[in-house]
């Protein structure tokens, strides 16, 4: 074995069913927009080794997302704290995924560090074909169904909730959210995000509408 793969950072113990859990709590989020969802053991097994040195090049609900959704057919552009070759062979090892140069793909993960010209360069779709817009996901400071200091408090409405829900999130700025917001009169072109931190993760589908709370 090469000295580079003995020190591969680790994945799923089992993939196979490590993705199946991952997927089901992915699905489960994308019907439930806003809510928060944690990772259970069974879906992070093997991803924090007792040799922390040899684990992922990023938190756990992030690694866990990646290693379910990518494969070898899918392209995935890495910027931020994963935009370094260590993260580009550690998912390659582990899911057969390129990463490629530009954020116009199928599909973008991010690990903070999210700015305009990476947001700005994602492929909304078209509204003949809305399903080749960008997954857009994101690693963030902190996610909350409650008011958290530092966080920027959001209300969400659309399907999958009854009324509105709502969702505090720290580590993307103002900006971002406005962009975000300003999409909704493209629809159905957009984006869908996905929303990690530490075990956590929350979906935020194209379809619905965000407010920012004063």
């Amino acid at each position: 074995m090469s000295a580079a793969l003995a020190n591969m950072g680790a994945g799923f113990a089992d993939p196979v069913h490590g993705a199946q859990q991952t997927f089901r709590v992915l699905l489960r989020a994308m019907s439930e927009p806003g809510r928060l969802h944690a990772l259970h053991d069974a879906a992070t097994d093997g991803l924090a080794p007792d040799d922390a040195g040899m684990g992922p090049p990023t938190g756990i609900a992030m690694a866990a997302t990646l290693l379910t959704l990518l494969d070898a057919d899918t392209p995935v552009h890495l910027a931020g704290a994963l935009g370094n070759d260590d993260a580009r062979a550690w998912l390659r090892f582990h899911t057969g995924a390129r990463a490629v140069a530009t954020a116009a793909g199928m599909t973008i993960a991010l690990a903070r560090d999210v700015d305009a010209a990476s947001w700005n360069a994602l492929d909304l779709g078209s509204d003949e074909a809305p399903q080749t817009g960008a997954t857009l996901i994101v690693e963030v400071d902190a996610l909350s169904d409650q008011p958290i200091a530092g966080a920027l408090a959001l209300t969400l409405r659309g399907a999958g909730i009854e009324t509105s829900r709502n969702l505090a999130v720290a580590g993307l700025s103002a900006a971002f959210w406005q962009w975000r917001i300003a999409l909704q009169a493209d629809l159905p072109r957009g984006v869908d995000l996905v929303l990690v931190c530490g075990t956590q993760l929350a979906a935020i589908p194209r379809s619905t509408r965000i407010e920012r709370e004063a």
